[in-house]
């Protein structure tokens, strides 16, 4: 029956994608009311969006949907599992209208960043209830965060808390592209402390040099050294298309770990390059590993982001949450 016949509520950023969810979601209206009926909710500023899937969680909505780019999304999904607790969660199916500037999370899932037929793709959802995993980054100087796409520190958390800081009205993958150039610039390396739980190499991207763990193997693996950066996720995409984590399955209940050890000027931008393509897991310097749960330490000050959001600083404990949110897609 897909969800014509339930309760939804759809969360719109009017600023997401530089005013292209606004303008999206503004010609999707007339046919997405014409299906169902729909309670529009828009946010009005940063971490709104997470109060108002707080109270589509509290007040008996069947579906909630997030209309806007990657934020949009990771405030939904934090309100909707906040309100509710991702154990046994019992709240409303979440869907997403991606029209935002990078749109990762939609690359991954192979959502159409066409507004109706997004809407009419999810519309047509099955009885049976798909479930993704989620994961919880517990920095050492913040709050606990959900993300559905990828967090780290280093390189990537310098891009985008650059990006985070550009105005918004700026679309596109342009506020990535500028904040990449300005970590390029920076060029921050850091000592930095991993320890990797539950490890499993995805075979043929371990490289030489790095801590052996047998193929399959389980157990711990620690490491310690100058590193560019260290990401953690259940999402593929990052910055608007870098394929940073090519091997990333949603639904495989582990966290997809790569680490990069410092490089030069020269060599970062062939690993840059070829991430596109994911082809930066044949460099000698990067080691891609599946692991239940992360620790990162670093220094003081070193960023720290969950789905492009910065949510902390110096380290953090990371883990992965099982098929904890039902999706429409």
């Amino acid at each position: 029956m897909g969800i014509t016949k339930r309760r939804i509520a759809a969360v719109i950023n009017p600023i997401a994608g530089g005013g292209k969810a606004l303008r999206g979601w503004k010609a999707l209206r007339e046919l997405a009311v014409a299906r169902a009926p729909v309670d529009e909710f828009v946010s009005e500023y940063p971490g709104h969006a997470m109060r108002v899937a707080r109270h589509i969680a509290g007040n008996g909505y069947d579906v909630a949907f997030a209309v806007g780019g990657d934020g949009t999304i990771h405030e939904v999904v934090n309100g909707l599992l906040g309100a509710n607790g991702h154990q046994g969660y019992d709240g409303p199916l979440f869907g997403a209208i991606p029209l935002g500037r990078g749109n990762d999370f939609a690359r991954t899932f192979g959502l159409d960043c066409e507004p109706a037929a997004s809407w009419g793709s999810q519309n047509e959802a099955s009885e049976a209830v798909r479930r993704i995993d989620v994961g919880l980054i517990r920095p050492f100087d913040g709050e606990p965060t959900y993300f559905v796409n990828m967090c780290g520190l280093g390189f990537d958390a310098d891009s985008a808390a650059m990006a985070n800081r550009l105005p918004r009205i700026l679309g596109g993958a342009l506020p990535y592209v500028l904040g990449v150039l300005a970590g390029f610039i920076a060029l921050n390396n850091r000592r930095l402390s991993v320890c990797l739980e539950g490890v499993r190499t995805v075979e043929g991207f371990v490289q030489p040099g790095w801590a052996p763990v047998g193929p399959g193997a389980d157990g711990s693996l620690f490491l310690e050294d100058d590193f560019l950066l260290a990401s953690a996720g259940i999402g593929r995409y990052i910055g608007g298309g870098i394929m940073l984590l090519p091997h990333a399955n949603p639904v495989d209940g582990l966290l997809d770990v790569l680490l990069a050890r410092r490089v030069r000027r020269t060599k970062l931008l062939k690993i840059l390059a070829s991430t596109f393509r994911g082809g930066h897991l044949g460099e000698p310097e990067v080691a891609y590993y599946r692991a239940a749960k992360a620790t990162i330490r670093g220094p003081s000050g070193t960023h720290i982001h969950a789905d492009g959001d910065p949510v902390g600083t110096g380290g953090a404990e990371i883990g992965v949450l099982p098929g904890a949110l039902p999706v429409l897609f």
